[in-house]
């Protein structure tokens, strides 16, 4: 009031929130990572996402960390930002190579809970066609949600969805369009029950698979869902 007494008019002032957000980028080094998403394998096109993702999260002045899991965890860094943060996440990534076992990411969210303070984003990339799984990713983020928000991304297969939208013209082919079909249906049924937990899910083809990530923390930092 007294510096609109003084101009003689209605002075406001708005006050903006600082939003530094921690963020986990939690890795499936397991088995299923062994498979090719383009010229990589899955296991190199999450560790290029990652890496990348580092850099963007940093440019907002968010901290990041790392998660490397595969029966159980193999690697860990509290979030940490800034140059300091992307190099200790990138030293890690460096060290990354695919493991034999079968995947539990109930173990990686224990680990994921301690390393988390306070409330905080994690962007989960695993295998989302593999059906196997789906009871133990449920775990997970019942496990880390609430508090946290967690985004389970991972490759949607395009071979997959054309063989079960291919036309017949082998005797076999239509048993292996029911199979990719049925395949379709079980992913598709746990990306639904992810999202029913409340976690974001993103599926895209490898090509689009990181662009898609961007876009989806971009959109829940603008949102401050997190």
């Amino acid at each position: 009031w007294k510096a609109t007494a003084r101009a003689g008019t209605l002075v406001t002032r708005e006050f903006s929130e600082d939003q530094h957000l921690d963020i986990l980028v939690a890795i499936d080094a397991g088995r299923f990572s062994r498979v090719r998403a383009g010229p990589l394998d899955r296991l190199g096109l999450y560790a290029n996402l990652a890496a990348r993702f580092a850099e963007i999260v940093t440019h907002h002045d968010d901290r990041i960390g790392l998660v490397v899991y595969a029966d159980r965890v193999l690697a860990s860094c509290a979030p940490a930002r800034g140059l300091a943060g992307v190099t200790r996440l990138r030293g890690v990534l460096e060290q990354l190579s695919v493991q034999a076992a079968e995947s539990d990411p109930t173990a990686a969210a224990v680990s994921m809970r301690a390393l988390l303070k306070h409330r905080g984003l994690i962007v989960l990339l695993t295998d989302l066609d593999d059906a196997n799984i789906a009871d133990q990713l449920s775990r997970a983020v019942r496990l880390l949600a609430p508090p946290h928000l967690v985004v389970v991304a991972g490759v949607h297969s395009r071979e997959i969805a054309e063989l079960a939208q291919g036309e017949a013209r082998e005797w076999l082919d239509p048993w292996i369009a029911l199979a990719a079909a049925e395949h379709e249906a079980r992913a598709a049924a746990q990306r639904q029950l992810l999202q029913r937990l409340g976690a974001p899910v993103v599926a895209a083809p490898a090509e689009r698979l990181e662009q898609a990530v961007f876009a989806k923390y971009e959109a829940l930092r603008r949102s401050r869902r997190v």
